[in-house]
């Protein structure tokens, strides 16, 4: 198997790369991103590419590619300006079709975002209607219009679209790292409520997932993908607590009152005084992010981990160097 993957030197794309090599001797690997893999191994070849500008075009190969993974993206929220998600999640995806189609390639697998749906307390399924309210979360609904359009222009191509959960483990440098380390210092408030959902999924369930895709002819297109059981965020501190030991204060504090909280800090930013707080770390923390992988089961797909055994997996991938 000949496989193209775009952001590979990320987090979820160091992931998948490791698995594949470790699991498919004969499987080779082509790696565009902007910055060199940190896996050394004769299979994977990268190329130092930005898949936000024409460049990509000056890209001269002869390889057939059984498949594309599209991983390169920007999803950090908050993080970026409005017009940068833009750039890289949906002009990127537009030059990324044009190298696929420059390379013949006639399958794509893509990871999109559980947020192509609005926040709320209602849970989605692949059949909810799609209202993102987030540049990251719009941009990466438009780049699945892109990549939809590609596979209908020519009978035969195969799209799949993954729209995960909130992704953790190992090097994620995001939501549960942090939320972690919060809880490690003592001291994790909740905001309004204790009952705000957050789907959520194991970078190692992920690319089994994507494995599974690329092995398995499958009669849905699109795949919410996150552990089908429904956890709160009460729930998922509360294993955090039991499975690292920990004993932190968790307050409920009022959502109205640290939003204005969050704000004021926000101003101190722009006047030089640097914080982490923002208003949309709030907003996320009080609204519920609730999806069900209703087609990945209907297709037979089994989970290996739950939120329970992955953190104990994450937590032995660690060490005793605490959590990263």
């Amino acid at each position: 198997m000949k496989l193209l993957i775009t952001g590979g030197s990320g987090f979820i794309g160091t992931h998948l790369i490791e698995f594949l090599l470790m699991n498919n001797a004969a499987v080779e690997i082509l790696n565009i991103d902007s910055q060199e893999s940190l896996i050394l191994d004769g299979r994977l070849k990268t190329f130092i590419f930005d898949i936000r500008g024409e460049d990509l075009k000056s890209i001269s190969l002869k390889e057939n590619f059984d498949a594309c993974i599209h991983l390169a993206a920007l999803c950090k929220e908050p993080g970026y300006n409005w017009e940068e998600y833009f750039e890289t999640n949906h002009i990127g995806t537009v030059n990324t079709i044009r190298l696929c189609e420059e390379l013949g390639i006639e399958s794509i697998i893509f990871t999109s975002t559980m947020m192509v749906y609005k926040a709320g307390e209602m849970q989605r399924t692949e059949n909810s209607i799609t209202a993102p309210d987030t540049a990251y979360g719009i941009s990466k609904l438009l780049a699945e219009k892109e990549l939809e359009a590609w596979r209908d222009r020519k009978p035969g191509r195969s799209l799949k679209v993954i729209r995960p959960a909130v992704v953790f483990g190992a090097n994620e440098n995001g939501n549960f790292t942090r939320l972690y380390h919060t809880l490690n210092r003592g001291l994790f408030p909740y905001i309004g409520k204790r009952s705000t959902v957050k789907s959520n999924i194991y970078v190692k369930e992920l690319v089994m997932f994507m494995e599974y895709l690329l092995e398995h002819k499958t009669k849905s297109d699109i795949f919410n993908f996150s552990f089908p059981i429904k956890y709160s965020i009460g729930r998922i501190v509360g294993y955090f607590k039991s499975v690292f030991g920990l004993k932190p204060l968790t307050p409920v504090l009022p959502y109205k009152l640290m939003l204005f909280v969050a704000y004021w800090f926000e101003f101190l930013n722009v006047i030089g005084l640097k914080n982490s707080v923002h208003h949309r770390r709030i907003q996320k923390l009080y609204y519920s992010t609730d999806i069900y992988p209703e087609n990945a089961m209907k297709e037979g797909y089994k989970f290996k981990y739950d939120l329970e055994s992955a953190l104990e997996d994450w937590k032995e991938d660690c060490g005793s160097q605490g959590l990263y």
